[in-house]
């Protein structure tokens, strides 16, 4: 038995705003040196965040100065939990 579905319509793609920015570009670029170089530990690596590539392609990073430990629990984060190490 066939069954006919009326009103289809044809698949979207996702929505601009949802697609994640390839990080490219010159402060994008001297920033991760900077980064690489003196061993920073930031949010946007420790928290493997998603939108690094458009703030440091910004020139913007946030730093975590006590370590790559965060005493927090946030659900959407994935910096490892626990005491700073003193």
């Amino acid at each position: 038995m066939e069954t006919k579905v009326d009103n289809v319509f044809p698949p979207v793609g996702k929505p601009k705003w949802l697609k994640v920015k390839l990080p490219i570009g010159e402060k994008y670029t001297e920033l991760r040196g900077l980064v690489d170089k003196y061993k920073l530990n930031t949010i946007c690596t420790s928290g493997s965040c998603t939108n690094m590539g458009e703030c440091w392609g910004e020139g913007t990073a946030t730093f975590m100065i006590l370590g790559n430990i965060c005493t927090r629990s946030c659900g959407f984060c994935s910096v490892k939990t626990g005491r700073p190490i003193s």
